[in-house]
């Protein structure tokens, strides 16, 4: 497999990699939330898309319902805290224009899991006696244990077609490096998807300083289709060690989302009229100000006290030793 620069626009990211129809496994779990490719994805109109996810937050899928985007979710659950509701979704859902299909948290994360390891179902524990199992045959089904002969709940496998995520670092390669809290399911729901993953990154680093500390990558290059370099990519919601939450902002968004006439007006000024994330910023400041940037500016230094060394062992120091022999053995 060819090993090539993979960054590109988020316009073009979006253009190329997602289509009218998709399965996409939106990231994310209150904070590191895909805001710049949820905002992205409407701009451009994308229609009929089918999301996945264990949770998320800050009213993102919110907006891509609202925004006419999609047609079908099957998730555990989407919240806006700061205005209660995801009133969109609720509107859509209620008149039939949207499909829901709901799983307890742990069965949509044994969903995603599933997807990631190729099999067609797994099997968990709960949800037997809930109304779940009436509501959502789709997603969840009562089989018995070929080994106890007793009712088990089984879980359909998800895997998207493309998976949408935010993280801290990726380098130009397509490896994506993020830390601290993050989508609970993203290893699973990037790993799992048939075709890869759009990232958008705060920083692009150099491949070599990815190599140097492998175990913070959460997907490889081989699985991602698209790079952006996208600071503040998450807005409103955070990323661990560049900003914090805009609880602000989620209020002032969340005004828009709870009126079916309002939210129309959100979408055209700051979705429509923000040619890109970078211009979605610039928009912000100019109406809130440069401090109500500032006041998102994470308190830095909380670093890992225990100092990791990966260590290397140079296996000629095995030159000139003897093998061993059956002398050793008897000795």
């Amino acid at each position: 497999m060819s090993v090539v620069d993979k960054r590109m626009t988020l316009k073009e990211a979006v253009s190329k990699f997602i289509n009218d129809g998709d399965i996409v496994y939106y990231g994310g779990f209150q904070i590191m939330v895909p805001m710049a490719i949820t905002r992205e994805i409407i701009r451009q109109r994308k229609k009929n898309l089918h999301i996945i996810n264990a949770s998320t937050d800050v009213g993102g899928l919110d907006l891509l319902v609202g925004g006419g985007c999609v047609s079908e979710m099957h998730l555990a659950w989407a919240m806006n805290w700061y205005v209660k509701a995801t009133y969109a979704i609720r509107r859509a859902f209620q008149s039939g224009e949207l499909k829901r299909y709901d799983l307890s948290n742990f069965g949509a994360t044994s969903a995603l899991i599933g997807g990631f390891l190729g099999v067609p179902f797994l099997p968990v524990r709960g949800n037997i006696g809930t109304d779940m199992l009436k509501y959502n045959p789709t997603d969840a089904k009562v089989i018995e244990d070929p080994f106890t002969g007793q009712p088990i709940t089984v879980v359909r496998s998800w895997r998207a077609d493309v998976a949408i995520i935010h993280a801290q670092v990726a380098d130009r390669l397509g490896n994506v490096v993020t830390w601290g809290t993050r989508g609970v399911t993203d290893e699973f729901g990037t790993m799992g998807s048939k075709r890869g993953v759009i990232v958008t990154a705060e920083k692009i680093v150099e491949p070599e300083e990815v190599r140097s500390d492998p175990d913070r990558t959460i997907v490889p290059y081989f699985k991602t289709l698209a790079v952006v370099e996208c600071p503040f990519g998450a807005h409103p919601s955070a990323c661990r060690g560049f900003y914090g939450l805009d609880i602000r902002f989620c209020q002032y968004q969340g005004k828009y989302e709870r009126d079916k006439d309002l939210l129309p007006r959100f979408i055209e000024e700051w979705i429509d009229g923000c040619e890109d994330n970078n211009a979605y910023i610039q928009k912000y400041v100019q109406k809130f100000g440069q401090e109500s940037l500032d006041r998102l500016k994470p308190v830095l230094g909380y670093k890992p006290k225990l100092e990791v060394d990966y260590g290397f062992h140079d296996p000629g120091v095995w030159k000139g030793v003897p093998q061993y022999t059956d002398e050793f053995i008897k000795a």
